[in-house]
C-alpha cells in the first residue's frame, strides 16, 4: 500500500471520530508530495509562510532574500505581500501590507550538527500562542528541506536509544500507534485547530490516543523503529485548516 494512502486512511479515521479538523492527510517525511519549489519572479505570501521557508524553497539564504526585499530583523512578512524571488528586480519589491501573517521570525539555520536543549519559545498559532520546547535532548542530524527529488518534512534529532521524548507543547494526542510502515512507533499531538506536532521512530510510546498532555511531559523514548538508520527522533510541525493550507513547516522556525 502506498505511504500516502496509508496516511489518508489514518486521518480518515481521525476525521470520522471528530478528533481532528484538518481535511487533508499529512504526508510523512519521505514523501515527494510536499511544499513545492517556487519559480517565477514574485511570490505572494500565504498564511503560515516564513521568510526562512520561502528562502529554503528557492535555494537561497533567508538573509539574502531579506536584503533583496528590504525586510529587516525580525524578518516579519505579511499575508498578501509580494516577495521578489530574483536578484534582478530588487528595486521593484512591493511595499509591506498592514495585515501580518500568522508566523514567526526565521532562525539562523545551523551549518553543522549542534546540541539542542529543552527550552521554550512562543510561536504564533491560529489566534493564540503556543509555547514550544525541544522534544528531545540530542543533536540535529538532518534538517527540513529537499533531499534530491524528495522532501524531508521535518528534522531528525539523534540521541541514545531510550532517551526521553517530551511533548513540545500542551495538547491532545490524536494518534499513538505503529500502523504506518516505515515510521515505527508514532505519536501525533494536536495543539490547536491548525497546528500539530509529529514524533516518529520511537522505541516506546507512553502517551495514548485521546490523552491530554502537558508541555514537557514524557510521551515516548527515542528508538529506531520503522525505517531508521540508528536511534533518533523524527520531528515534524504541520499547519493549516483548509485543504489548500495544510503543509509541513520547518520546525526550526518554531524552536529556540
Amino acid at each position: 500500500m502506498a505511504v500516502s494512502l496509508r496516511w489518508a486512511l489514518i486521518f480518515s479515521v481521525l476525521l470520522l471520530q471528530g478528533c481532528f479538523k484538518l481535511e487533508l492527510p499529512f504526508f510523512p517525511s519521505d514523501q515527494e508530495a510536499s511544499s513545492p519549489q517556487l519559480s517565477g519572479t514574485y511570490y505572494k505570501v500565504r498564511q503560515g509562510d516564513t521568510l526562512y521557508n520561502i528562502a529554503r524553497r528557492i535555494g537561497v539564504d533567508y538573509k539574502t532574500l531579506a536584503r533583496r526585499n528590504g525586510i529587516r530583523y525580525p524578518y516579519t512578512i505579511y499575508v498578501g505581500q509580494r516577495i521578489n524571488l530574483t536578484a534582478s528586480n530588487q528595486a521593484k519589491a512591493s511595499p509591506t501590507p498592514r495585515v501580518p501573517a500568522k508566523t514567526t521570525r526565521p532562525v539562523t539555520p545551523s551549518k553543522s550538527k549542534r546540541p539542542v536543549e529543552k527550552n521554550t519559545t512562543k510561536a504564533a498559532v491560529g489566534g493564540g500562542l503556543v509555547k514550544l520546547q525541544w522534544p528531545v535532548k540530542g543533536v540535529v542530524t538532518s534538517h527540513f528541506g529537499r533531499r534530491g527529488s524528495r522532501m524531508h518534512d521535518g528534522i531528525d534529532i539523534g540521541a541514545k536509544s531510550g532517551t526521553p521524548v517530551y511533548a513540545a507543547a500542551a495538547g491532545k494526542v490524536i494518534y499513538s500507534d505503529n500502523k504506518l510502515s516505515g515510521f515505527g512507533n508514532l505519536i501525533i499531538i494536536k495543539h490547536s485547530s491548525d497546528f500539530v506536532t509529529i514524533y516518529a521512530h520511537n522505541n516506546k510510546n507512553f502517551a495514548r490516543k485521546n490523552q491530554q498532555v502537558k508541555k514537557g511531559e514524557k510521551i515516548a523514548t527515542v528508538g529506531q523503529t520503522g525505517r531508521a538508520t540508528g536511534p533518533h527522533l523524527h520531528f515534524e510541525v504541520r499547519r493549516g485548516q483548509a485543504p489548500s493550507q495544510v503543509r509541513a513547516v520547518d520546525p526550526m522556525a518554531y524552536l529556540p
